[in-house]
């Protein structure tokens, strides 16, 4: 018997809805969404577990172009309804399983932001080559800002 695997999309639109939320107050500068995590399965099936786990041949079956596209998708929507920006960027990705082979993953980073300097940043971001400026970078972007029309209640 075979079990399909699924991405759990409420999970992913639940943290997407928080973040929007986050960055229309003004509390970020910037959110890197989370990414799909590759989930491996055996080739064979072997639900009696007379294998070793080390012996069976694992494939990728998750994240897919298919599931990363179905992802960028319902991003766009809740951006376009939070008024909101997005900046997709590949990135290249390895993923192994243990003592296994390597396999290419498709690997993205959906940015959300509001101003366009984040969106300067970002290229910015991607084209730096010194670590200690790329690591000022990460650190600019993802900080945490005072909300835009703050003020505190008890004064």
């Amino acid at each position: 018997m075979t079990v399909p695997i699924q991405i759990p999309w409420d999970l992913f639109q639940g943290k997407v809805a928080v973040w929007c939320e986050c960055l229309a107050a003004g509390a970020r500068r910037a959110v890197l969404l989370p990414r799909l995590d590759p989930i491996f399965a055996p080739v064979e099936e072997d639900p009696a577990r007379e294998r070793a786990y080390h012996s069976l041949d694992w494939r990728l079956v998750s994240p897919s172009e298919h599931d990363w596209e179905r992802y960028r998708e319902m991003v766009d929507k809740m951006v376009q309804r939070a008024r909101l920006e997005c900046r997709v960027q590949r990135v290249e990705s390895i993923a192994r399983w243990v003592g296994g082979r390597q396999v290419a993953v498709p690997q993205y980073h959906i940015w959300l932001y509001r101003e366009e300097i984040v969106s300067r940043k970002i290229d910015q971001l991607y084209e730096e080559v010194d670590p200690q400026e790329r690591r000022e970078l990460w650190r600019w972007l993802l900080a945490w800002t005072t909300p835009a029309g703050a003020r505190n209640p008890s004064v």
